[in-house]
């Protein structure tokens, strides 16, 4: 038996029109979170390297100690975008 009534499911609802975000906000937001995330392991594993070529009596390369130093704060300011791009999407709601 089909029921006279709709749901409220989602193939009821218009484009855009659900609870949540928009669906090319939360890919912009899911691509932030990642390229911030990818950008933290791969600085924190050239911190590693450098403190391990530190620690036996070698220097790393220019690159990675760039990557070391400067790569955790730009993966910091990365999330912390994307976390306050989430709550400005939701105040819009």
């Amino acid at each position: 038996m089909v029921p006279s009534h709709s749901d409220g499911g989602p193939a009821d609802r218009p484009a855009g029109a659900g609870p949540g975000m928009h669906d090319d906000v939360r890919g912009r937001l899911r691509l932030l979170t990642v390229v911030g995330g990818v950008l933290a392991v791969v600085s924190l594993g050239a911190w590693a390297v450098t403190l391990g070529l530190a620690a036996s009596g070698s220097a790393a390369p220019a690159w990675v100690a760039s990557v070391a130093l400067y790569g955790l704060p730009v993966a910091f300011l990365i999330m912390a975008a994307a976390v306050v791009w989430t709550v400005l999407e939701r105040k819009r709601r």
